[in-house]
């Protein structure tokens, strides 16, 4: 996506947004909530690309509405910026003007190989194929909520078959059927 249509799309969103204080159904509370599950501090502020990586973990499928992508990309692109929750409140009536909605959690007997691959390449950020210890912090909050991982170093140390401080796609796959006790096919 150009940086023309990613402008003009965000004009847009603004403006609807403006016109229509209507389009939030997220209750101030869900909000808030989603906030706090983010906050990985616990301190109150989370960075832009927390809430990408938090977004696109909870929603498989988010990438597939263009509006969402080109907001997420754009967060994504500024990462590194700090935001407080009032802040946070209008990322998310933006990108619910958009057409973002809120995923049903899926049951660990509905989770199919396909959904294992999409949550490893949201953790693995650097896109390098394996999972580093600080990837895995990034996603601490991610991996203990999805899959009651409580320690980050626990579970990188105890799946790190080939000892490399990563866990590879192999390794985190096997982690989590074993995790969730899914019955899918074992990779070769």
């Amino acid at each position: 996506v150009s940086l023309l249509q990613e402008s003009y799309f965000r004009s847009i969103l603004r403006h609807n947004c403006k016109q229509n204080k209507k389009l939030s159904t997220m209750k101030k509370e869900d909000v808030k909530a989603l906030f706090i599950q983010i906050d990985k501090e616990d301190d109150g502020a989370i960075y832009l690309r927390e809430i990408v990586l938090y977004l696109r973990a909870m929603n498989e499928d988010i990438d597939k509405n263009l509006e969402v992508k080109v907001l997420l990309d754009q967060y994504d692109t500024n990462g590194q910026d700090e935001l407080g929750f009032n802040q946070f409140a209008e990322i998310m009536e933006e990108l619910e003007g958009a057409g973002w909605k809120k995923a049903k959690n899926k049951k660990a007997k509905e989770i199919n190989s396909m959904d294992l691959r999409a949550i490893f390449n949201l953790v693995d950020v650097d896109r390098s194929g394996s999972v580093s210890r600080t990837e895995a912090r990034m996603a601490a909050r991610l991996l203990k909520k999805r899959f009651a991982i409580e320690n980050v170093n626990e579970w990188l140390k105890a799946n790190d078959e080939n000892k490399d401080g990563r866990l590879n796609f192999k390794e985190f796959y096997r982690s989590l059927k074993k995790i969730l006790k899914l019955k899918i096919e074992d990779l070769e």
